[in-house]
């Protein structure tokens, strides 16, 4: 998260790169409030996710499922997230994490909204969550599971997050993930402020490099930049501004 004066700053770094709107996804109980404030204080260029990331599970408890559960309808919030499962650190319970993903779940569906969408080393229960929660729109974000993980989340009605990591040397499963989303299920995104893209791989991730990563992914799908921006722009506005 970006403090002021440093948070204008990017965002005008945004600007001059060409990106028009930012989705700020919350993690829990430290920056609900601040990810829900920001879409307030910049309305219409600055949206927010709010939800519960895996690794908070464990303290997503009754008084917190009220307060995301109002959240959730607060002006310039467009989706529920970051959410998911992540089995790489457990800095929750398994258990807990797959409760409060399937809540959730609900949560999104209850009130129309897509999710946003993270999972790591959790692929088979990650798809049995979806499958439980049919309908549910949303994006798998930073997407790692190359060419088969594609056609199993783009087959379940989900959009596919291709971060920084495009740019990364080894990471052929990107790429391949990046090449194989069909036309109209691409999303680029930065991760912010981790994953940043070559060059500037190691220091901190800010809304400008995502056109980097749009011009990484334009070279593996083998189409000019400008298509890309089209596409993106178009899915975006599909998934998370258009009334379901």
């Amino acid at each position: 998260m970006f403090p002021e004066p440093e948070r204008s700053a990017a965002l005008e770094r945004a600007g001059e790169a060409g990106v028009q709107a930012v989705l700020v996804p919350a993690t829990g109980r430290e920056d609900l409030d601040l990810v829900a404030e920001l879409a307030g204080l910049e309305a219409g260029r600055v949206f927010a996710a709010i939800g519960f990331h895996p690794h908070e599970a464990a303290r997503c408890d009754a008084t917190w499922k009220r307060r995301v559960e109002r959240m959730v309808a607060s002006p310039g919030v467009v989706a529920v997230g970051e959410i998911g499962l992540d089995y790489h650190y457990d800095h929750s319970p398994r258990e807990d994490q797959r409760k409060v993903l399937a809540w959730q779940l609900g949560l999104a569906r209850e009130h129309g909204l897509p999710v946003i969408l993270h999972h790591r080393e959790a692929w088979q229960d990650f798809l049995a969550a979806l499958d439980a929660a049919p309908g549910v729109r949303g994006v798998a974000h930073s997407f790692t599971e190359g060419e088969a993980g594609v056609a199993e989340v783009t087959g379940r009605g989900l959009f596919v997050g291709i971060s920084g990591m495009v740019t990364f040397p080894r990471a052929d499963n990107v790429r391949e993930a990046a090449k194989a989303v069909p036309a109209g299920r691409l999303l680029v995104e930065t991760d912010s402020p981790y994953l940043a893209p070559v060059p500037h791989r190691g220091r901190r991730n800010e809304p400008a490099y995502v056109k980097l990563v749009a011009e990484a992914v334009a070279r593996v799908r083998e189409v000019s930049l400008e298509t890309v921006e089209a596409e993106t722009d178009a899915a975006f506005r599909e998934l998370f501004l258009a009334t379901p």
